[in-house]
Parts: C-alpha cells; structure tokens; sequence
C-alpha cells in the first residue's frame, strides 16, 4: 500500500478519548530539559532573542504563576538570563494555542487511544478573559490561571472520575454538523462537553465551574487540537511517507513534520494571518501566523471544514481563496469514517496541488499591547512542504 494511505489509515482510525488531566511536571518528569521549562507553540526558536513580545509576555506571567518570580522585573531577568528554559510543545507531546506558555504546574487535558495506548496533551482553554494565549500583561491574570489550574482543575478531574472518560469523536461530530468548524467557531462544541461534564454533578463548585463554562465558547477548542494531534502522531514512524504528523507556528517561522521524519521541522516565514481586524484596531501590525491550533486544520477541521461553518465563511468570504471549499480533496488523501470531514494531509498532495491547507487562526497584536484584534485565515507557502516531498520522494 501508498505509505501515505497507510498514514492516513492510521489517522482515520485514531479513537481519541479524554482520560483525565495531569500537570506538566509529571508530563515531563523523564525530559532532559529541567523542572524550569515553558513551552511554546510552533517550532523551537533559533535563540531567545527572536521570542516575539506576545510571546515573552506570556512567559513572564508563566514565570510568576509559578512563583520563581514576585514580579514582572523580576520575572524579566530570570527569563534574560537563562534560568528557564524554552521548548516547542509538540516536541513533548502537548499543545498551546496562539501565544500561549505551559508551565509546570499547568494542568493538561490527557487524551488517549485506547486501542494503541498513545498520549497527547493539551493545556487547558481559559476562556475569554486573563488568558496567556493572547500575548497581554493583564493584572487579573496570574490570579486566574491559578484558579483555573487549581479547583477548576480539580473539577474536571472529578467530574472524569466519577462520569467515566468522554469520547471526543461523538460530540466533534455533532459539532460539525450544528456549524462549528473545529477551530474559529466551537460555540455548539464547547456546549456538548459542557453538559456532559456537568450532568448529575451536585457538587459545591457546580456553579463556579458552570459559570466559567457558559462564558467559554472555545472551551472545546484544545480538546480538538489534542484529539488532532493524537490522530495525525499515528502515523509517526512510517517509512516513505511524508504525512504531515505536527504543524504550528511560533510568531516567528510556521513548521510541520511529517511521518517517515518525526523530530524534523520544516520551516518557512511566518507571516501574519489575513482577515477582518476589530475596527478600533485597524493599522496596528500583526503576530506571524502563531499556535499549534493548526494541527486541527491539518488534521480536517477549521480551513478543511468550513462547508460546514456557514458562519465562519461568511466572516471570511473577503479573505478566502477560490476553491478553498473543494482544497481538502486535493490536498487530502480520504473522509474520515466517524466525521464528515477529510484526513490525511501530505507533503507531496500539497506540493503537487499547489496549495496547502489553510489555517484559521487568532490575529495577535504584534507588540503585546492589545492582544487578540481579530480572526483570520493563514495559508501556509507551499516550498516547504516542496522540499519535504523531494527529501522522502526524490526523482
């Protein structure tokens, strides 16, 4: 069989389901790389000097989150000087969206194939306000990350224990098919996990945590990405093939890895998403295209399903592309069997259609100051993924 159909078979018949949660610390317990590590979207950084501003702001509440700092001087010469050190996420099997840091006493979504298994993580989504994934030195924020890391947290991990592991297919399907796209939009998403988790629970934080939820439409958000990323690591290992397993970008470069390579990015210029900016932002410069949220669109959802997401395309129909509906049979290589979506990305699909995937992502201030200022679509440039198919597929 094509190593490619064999990945995308392998993708397809990925069952992700979230177990329960976990800190980073104890993710990464066996890591060579410290108990003082933050990690990041995207590919690693060349240097430390190249950490865009959104990016160092986020590390420097991580930095006081976790107390090895009282303050932001504080926080700022502890980073300068190299007592923390900086990671890509993926490289150690978690996910961040946008700007984001995950720290190591940061809770994680675990998720899980049971018929292989296999583990991927992903920080939890903190919902629309003192969030670290828009790049902002917020006052509120420390003090929320450690209510969100702590009893809400804890919360979930109760509420996992009693209810039993939720399935993620299930509701993602359901999702799909009421308008959401995976990624820009997971407003009905979001309200499917949400009444699972709250269903027959009559504990004295119910209402703090059905609170938090009812405010956080994209609280399903970082489920998707980690049962993404779960599904498209499946095919990690396979000889010949040039599946696109890891994608994301870090303000900075936008990379990807693929199957028969795992632990090689690929990297081009990350350039800043395009889309309708909130009006009292327009003129104000734009992040590079940021965020591991774009293993979701690799792996079918978000730019590869938003004929599905009327909504989303309407917002966009300005900055999308001809036959942007039609791309996942091009650069896809079949439907997902419990979807209604396409998998199965690949280096050489993408190469010979032209075009890759197109990403939906968060449009992050460039210098720190405003944060989210809209909602655009990243079309990563196609040499990339040129080069990985001529290294696996040489003529």
């Amino acid at each position: 069989m094509n190593p490619n159909a064999t990945a995308a078979d392998r993708i397809a018949g990925t069952e992700p389901v979230w177990t329960g949660m976990a800190p980073l610390a104890e993710v990464l317990a066996s890591s060579a790389d410290g108990e003082k590590v933050l990690l990041h979207a995207g590919p690693p950084y060349a240097s430390r000097d190249e950490v865009p501003q959104p990016v160092l702001n986020s590390a420097l509440q991580a930095i006081i989150f976790e107390g090895w700092a009282a303050d932001l001087a504080e926080a700022a010469v502890i980073f300068a000087s190299g007592q923390v050190s900086m990671a890509a996420a993926q490289d150690h099997g978690c996910l961040v969206p946008l700007a984001g840091i995950i720290s190591p006493s940061m809770q994680l979504h675990v998720i899980e194939d049971p018929k292989t298994g296999r583990v991927q993580h992903a920080v939890l989504n903190e919902g629309m306000r003192n969030c670290l994934r828009v790049g902002m030195l917020e006052p509120g924020l420390v003090e929320h990350q450690r209510w969100l890391h702590g009893p809400f947290a804890r919360w979930l991990s109760d509420r996992l224990t009693t209810g039993g592991a939720i399935g993620l297919l299930q509701p993602l399907e359901h999702a799909l098919r009421a308008g959401d796209d995976g990624h820009s939009r997971t407003i009905e998403g979001s309200r499917l996990v949400s009444a699972i988790l709250l269903a027959g629970d009559s504990c004295a934080f119910r209402p703090e945590a059905e609170a938090f939820l009812a405010d956080s439409t994209p609280f399903a958000l970082n489920l998707w990405m980690a049962a993404a990323a779960l599904s498209l690591a499946a095919a990690e290992g396979i000889e010949g093939s040039d599946a696109v397993v890891r994608v994301g970008g870090n303000g900075v470069e936008f990379g990807f890895q693929v199957a028969a390579e795992p632990g090689h990015w690929f990297t081009v210029p990350s350039t800043p998403p395009r889309g309708p900016l909130v009006e009292a932002y327009r003129g104000l410069s734009v992040l590079g295209a940021i965020g591991d949220s774009a293993v979701v669109d690799f792996f079918g959802l978000g730019g590869a399903a938003l004929r599905h997401a009327p909504l989303t395309l309407e917002a966009l129909a300005d900055f999308a592309t001809d036959g942007l509906l039609e791309r996942p049979e091009r650069v896809m290589e079949r439907e997902h069997p419990r979807l209604p979506t396409r998998t199965g990305a690949s280096a050489s699909r993408i190469a010979r259609a032209g075009e890759a995937p197109a990403v939906l992502l968060g449009m992050i201030e460039g210098q720190g100051l405003e944060g989210r200022i809209g909602g655009g679509i990243f079309e990563p440039p196609v040499d990339a993924f040129r080069r990985a198919s001529a290294r696996h597929h040489p003529a």
